[in-house]
């Protein structure tokens, strides 16, 4: 991540708004934030992360605390960020809940925090998230740090920047695991534990299977199968008893054979015998229908002689309905042919009377021409007439709208709406007056709030140096005990040597330690011998005290300074008080804050009344300049009317004459009844035109529907005749026809009944004929059968055949359920044997899956409670531990340097990724937690400074562009100060940009770039500065 632009307004001591492009740092990757203690250097990096993750560093810090004291009630406290990732950029907005003034009348509203997102592309910002769960995840997504992360890698916040120093194995995991990506390995982790959870699982499922198996398999006795042995033998043992069974079984099928056999011939003679009664039966009936039989034989030959004849007949019928449709048509056309002449006869008077009528029309329309000659003059007078009469109305109209009522009200309107603006303006003067005085109450307001801060830091420097008071005293004495304690052991030590050399002295000759040869006092052997490592131990223990104490009394003397710069402050805020403000005193503070807080509530209530005030002139000065243009406007048009009322009445005069000259040169003046007459005429010629035309069309209709209807009667007179002449010759044939067969006409008649059902006669004399046909043969082949079947000599009853059947019945079933069992017992025995196999190759899976789980995830069979994930972290951090000894040694002097702990100790928690600082002066190592406040810096600085190294050197998608670090560098020595220095100036070439907050003079001449924050009296400000 690389910063961009951050903008902030009303944020902490910022009042208005501010925004720092980083852009202006130019080539420069390395610059001091700088400015006096409570500007809000902190503040920046603050907003940079309340912009990220909408909260601010640290953990003191809360959110509803974030917006400025100096910010007026209109100001939106809002963060403005961009940055870029790679070649993306990207920006985030954010406002959080704040209470600001309502927009319309008085007083304040709570406005919800609200938060957006942006990726430029194409040039232009897109939003691509704007709820607060999405907002989460892309940020993260895109930096690629949680918040903590982010603060322990990229942002180091003043008090905090120790924690990944510090951190335990699964702090440090997580960091290390979202920064490299190592989830291929805890995906790796997972899979064998599964597979070997799914191994053991089968191998438990193929158990619970042989031990269903076998409860499965039938047994004889209480105890059932437990081995495949037991399963074989029982199965080899089962083969006898079946043949038994199949034995008894065959003799019983062949018993219910022989009974079926003599059943089945005891049917077959039954049935025959059945049958050959049946045939029998059948064919009587058929013969006895022999009569009617030859009865229905002499009907059809009779009718089939009548067919001749009866074709003639129907001839004679065909002809005689044919004359009788001619005779009926004929009939009816000499009716029409008289309708026709009576219809020709009306048309034709019809059109005799309209002939009758032509003199009298012509004499219409003599008078209709001259109507019409008249019709142009009668048309002008009507235009004239209309236009007076549209004059005559416009004139009637303009003099309603000459009253002077309107013009006078809208002068009234402007006059008072001239009277209320003068009002508003005089008291919007007054309130103003009075809020001349809001600024001055702000600053003071504002110089309180620092006064109370100076008061609270005072008190808490206070109870810090009381509490460090406490601290050195159980520390000096924990030290005597430790130097007491170090100098007993020591002391021992020396006469244990002492004593060692006791057997070297001998009587009357020279000491090999002084020379003398008198030895009145041998050294005596000590109640204890302590050991070197014992005495190392105390020395350890001595100058880990010595350390402390010395921490301790380093930041006791920090905090006495502070303590003395902020009683320097309150004096100086408590002088400057007094002086701005009569009769201000350190006891009355809080009163004199409660009356500057009521006077501004109440000035702030005067403020939205003069908005208002001011909103209202606004208004009332648009309504007077719109009343003002109505009454220029109304001005105008009354003059414009009055001019319109004079050109009307010379023009209603003009129109008048002409109306009175045109009238003289008619007969008529009525217009409307000139009109009437002229209609008349008009519709008498149009109908008595249209009257003559319909007559004629009708009369000609007439004439030749008439002569139509003549000729169809000749045509119809002449069938008529024709087809009376073949009627009588069929006829004749017919009765000659009958003569030659014997019968008169009314036999023939009564003999057509029965030729209609001569096609029914025969089909009943053909199914007679088949009926005797199919019986005589059926009896033929029955009697056959019945010769041929012999009647049985022996007999079986249902009873002793039921119980044989039942016998086999049970015989079968038992042989079959043995069967049924067997092949079960051989089914299983399959199966258990193909389990047994299977659970073999389980086993040594299984064994194998768990050596592997073991080792990937830490268990017995690897290293204790150091997961493959965290192997190959602990490998990475190795680099990273690598990277940072590079920087710490050189600015501790080659005295410090961290290294990964090889604790591997019992209990369950995680290990593996824990750090300590091995001590070259000492030679041994120590947690880091025991390093001093500026030690702690260096290491944690280092540390950081190689993470952000080994992470650019990987492919991991993350971007260490930029590093913040808030203060520590107060707690550095010239000289480490000036290691610490070279170190992060060697970090330009790498293009790395570092960010710095410090009080230490060295560093404002070292870095030329500088991020100058100001504290004013209505809020601090901040722009980059290079020297």
């Amino acid at each position: 991540m690389k910063p961009i632009s951050l903008t902030i307004e009303a944020f902490g001591p910022y009042r208005d708004s501010v925004t720092l492009d980083f852009n202006e740092l130019q080539d420069h990757s390395m610059f001091l934030i700088a400015g006096p203690t409570g500007a809000g250097k902190t503040s920046i990096l603050d907003a940079i992360v309340y912009a990220l993750y909408g909260e601010p560093s640290g953990e003191v810090r809360k959110t509803d605390a974030i917006r400025s004291d100096f910010a007026e009630p209109h100001r939106m406290t809002r963060v403005d960020f961009s940055f870029a990732i790679g070649n993306a950029q990207y920006r985030v907005e954010r406002l959080p809940k704040q209470m600001v003034a309502k927009k319309r009348g008085t007083g304040m509203r709570e406005q919800n925090a609200s938060a957006t997102v942006y990726e430029k592309k194409d040039g232009e910002w897109k939003v691509i998230a704007t709820s607060a769960v999405a907002i989460r995840d892309t940020i993260q997504q895109i930096i690629g740090f949680r918040k903590d992360q982010f603060l322990q890698v990229v942002l180091l916040p003043q008090g905090e920047f120790r924690k990944l120093l510090v951190a335990s194995t699964s702090e440090r995991e997580e960091l290390l695991h979202t920064l490299f990506r190592t989830e291929l390995y805890r995906k790796l982790q997972e899979a064998l534990k599964a597979a070997y959870d799914e191994a053991k699982a089968g191998i438990e499922e193929n158990l619970t299977k042989q031990t269903a198996f076998m409860q499965s398999i039938p047994h004889d006795g209480a105890t059932p199968m437990v081995t495949i042995e037991h399963v074989r033998e029982l199965l080899a043992n089962r083969g006898p008893h079946r043949d038994a069974l199949a034995v008894e079984r065959d003799e019983a099928v062949t018993v219910v054979e022989q009974f079926n056999v003599l059943r089945n011939q005891w049917s077959l003679y039954n049935q025959a015998q059945q049958s050959l009664a049946e045939a029998t039966s059948k064919l009587d009936m058929v013969k006895a229908r022999k009569t009617e039989r030859v009865n229905l034989s002499e009907k059809v030959q009779f009718l089939n002689s009548l067919a001749p004849t009866h074709e003639l007949y129907k001839q004679y019928i065909e002809k005689q309905a044919v004359l009788k449709t001619l005779e009926q048509a004929l009939s009816d056309t000499k009716e029409h042919v008289e309708l026709a002449t009576q219809h020709e006869a009306k048309c034709l008077d019809v059109y005799s009377d309209l002939e009758g009528q032509a003199e009298s029309i012509q004499a219409k329309r003599t008078t209709l021409a001259q109507f019409q000659q008249q019709a142009e003059k009668f048309n002008e007078l009507d235009v004239l007439k209309k236009e007076l009469s549209t004059l005559q109305s416009r004139l009637e109209e303009l003099d309603s709208k000459k009253s002077e009522d309107a013009l006078a009200k809208q002068r009234e309107l402007v006059k008072a709406l001239e009277n209320d603006l003068e009002s508003l303006r005089k008291q919007l003067r007054d309130n103003n007056k009075f809020l001349e005085d809001a600024n001055v109450i702000q600053g003071q307001l504002n110089d309180l709030h620092r006064y109370s801060e100076l008061l609270e830091e005072i008190n808490k420097v206070q109870k810090e140096i009381d509490d460090k008071g406490q601290t050195l005293a159980s520390l000096d004495e924990t030290l005597q005990v430790a130097k007491v304690h170090l100098e007993r052991l020591e002391h021992l030590m020396q006469e244990g040597r002492a004593f060692e050399l006791v057997h070297l002295v001998v009587d009357n000759e020279p000491c090999p330690v002084c020379g003398s040869t008198d030895h009145p006092r041998l050294a005596a052997k000590p109640e204890m011998y302590p050991t070197k490592d014992e005495i190392e131990e105390a020395r350890t223990a001595r100058d880990v005290a010595l350390q402390k104490q010395a921490s301790e009394v380093g930041q006791q003397k920090t905090l006495d300074a502070r303590l003395k710069e902020l009683a320097k402050l309150e004096v100086e805020q408590c002088s400057k008080l007094k002086s701005s403000m009569d009769g201000f005193s350190k006891k009355n503070f809080t009163s004199v804050q409660q009356d500057l807080l009521t006077k501004m509530e109440r000035l702030t209530a005067l403020h939205g009344e003069s908005e208002l005030l001011s909103n209202t002139i606004a208004d009332n000065e648009h309504k007077l300049k719109v009343a003002r243009d109505k009454l220029v406007t109304l001005e105008l048009a009354h003059n414009e009317l009055l001019k319109n009322l004079h050109d009307l009445e010379i023009r209603i005069s003009s129109v008048q004459a002409n109306i009175d000259a045109l009238s003289k040169t008619l007969p008529i003046t009525d217009i409307d009844a000139w009109q009437k007459q002229l209609e008349s005429l008009d519709s008498d010629i149009t109908l008595y035109d249209e009257q003559v035309k319909v007559s004629k069309t009708n009369l000609d209709t007439a004439r030749e529907q008439l002569n139509a209807k003549r000729g169809r009667l000749e045509t119809l007179s002449s069938q008529v005749k024709e087809e009376t002449k073949n009627l009588n010759l069929r006829y004749k044939n017919y009765t000659k026809s009958l003569q030659s067969i014997s019968l008169t006409e009314n036999d023939f008649v009564e003999a057509l009944r029965d030729i209609k059902e001569i096609e029914t006669y025969r089909i009943q004399l053909h199914a007679l004929d088949e009926a005797f046909n199919k019986a005589q043969a059926v009896y033929d082949a029955a009697l056959k059968v019945a010769e041929t079947v012999v009647k049985p000599s022996d007999t079986v009853s249902d009873e002793i055949y039921a119980t044989a059947v039942e016998h086999r019945d049970i015989l079968v079933g038992n042989l079959a359920a043995w069967d049924k069992e067997t092949k079960h017992i051989e089914t299983t025995l399959t199966s258990l044997e193909a389990l047994e196999a299977a659970m073999g190759e389980a086993r040594e899976k299984v064994k194998f899956l768990s050596r592997l789980n073991d080792l990937a995830n830490g268990g017995e069979q690897g290293f204790k409670n150091v997961t493959f994930e965290r192997y190959v972290l602990g490998a990475i951090l190795d680099e990273v531990v690598y990277a940072a000894n590079l920087r710490l040694q050189k600015m501790s002097r080659n005295r410090y340097s961290l290294e990964r702990s090889d604790y591997t100790g019992g209990g369950r928690g995680k290990q593996g990724l824990d750090l300590a600082v091995m001590d070259a002066f000492t030679g041994q190592s120590r947690p880091a937690n025991t390093l001093s406040g500026g030690e702690t810096f260096l290491a944690s600085m280092a540390l950081a400074l190689g993470l952000a190294d080994v992470i650019q050197s990987y492919a991991g998608g993350i971007h260490m562009d930029t590093m913040f670090i808030d203060e520590g560098f107060g707690t550095l020595d010239p000289d480490t100060l000036e290691l610490a220095m070279e170190t992060l100036l060697q970090l330009q070439a790498s293009g790395r940009l570092i960010g710095i907050i410090s009080h230490v003079p060295e560093l404002k001449s070292r870095i030329p770039a500088h991020l100058e924050v100001t504290r004013g009296d209505d809020g601090s400000t901040a722009k980059f500065v290079i020297n």
